[in-house]
């Protein structure tokens, strides 16, 4: 295969929500955690608190908004309180374990588009997940990309086409892996 067939242009993504101070308070097995800038969680976001003392306030949690800059999670009825620390919260996910905020370019790589047959999409779908697109990359592109990523590809031909959004399902060798990668991706909707 030519390098020339790398034709289409992936801009890969990670996911690295901002770490946002807080201030942790408790009532009962109510903590309050308050951000110095507006947070922008939902309700039954799940975050991950660090750095508090005592250690009974750390941990991935699911919360509920209360305003802008306030959300409230379930803890232990006898931690002291205000909690003491440098404590920082870290987006996690949404509700249903997927990821909404934070993306940032991991790097752009050639790729070239490699047609994916039904039945391979319906064996996907019936093991693990969606597949609508496969790109091949060169292994050393591929370097450190993970199924915890996405992909964002606006298709070059033919012109004027509309930008999509991939969660990265897989990364696989093609072959024996030491030239050629593919990257088993499905639609964000």
């Amino acid at each position: 295969m030519a390098p020339s067939i790398l034709r289409e242009s992936l801009t890969i993504q990670e996911n690295v929500p901002d770490a946002l101070s807080v201030t942790l308070t408790r009532t009962t097995t109510t903590a309050t955690a308050t951000t110095l800038v507006p947070h922008g969680y939902a309700s039954n976001d799940y975050v991950t608190v660090t750095g508090a003392t005592p250690a009974g306030y750390n941990g991935k949690v699911k919360i509920a908004v209360t305003g802008l800059s306030t959300f409230t999670y379930t803890v232990s009825g006898v931690l002291a309180t205000p909690a003491t620390g440098t404590v920082t919260v870290t987006y996690f996910s949404d509700a249903q374990g997927g990821r909404k905020i934070g993306w940032a370019t991991f790097r752009t790589i050639r790729a070239e588009l490699v047609p994916v047959k039904a039945w391979e999409k319906l064996q996907v779908q019936a093991l693990s997940g969606q597949l609508d697109a496969r790109f091949r990359v060169h292994a050393i592109d591929a370097g450190g990309i993970t199924d915890r990523m996405r992909a964002v590809w606006t298709p070059q031909w033919p012109a004027g086409q509309s930008t999509h959004t991939f969660e990265i399902a897989g990364v696989l060798p093609d072959g024996d892996g030491r030239e050629w990668t593919l990257l088993d991706c499905g639609e964000v909707i």
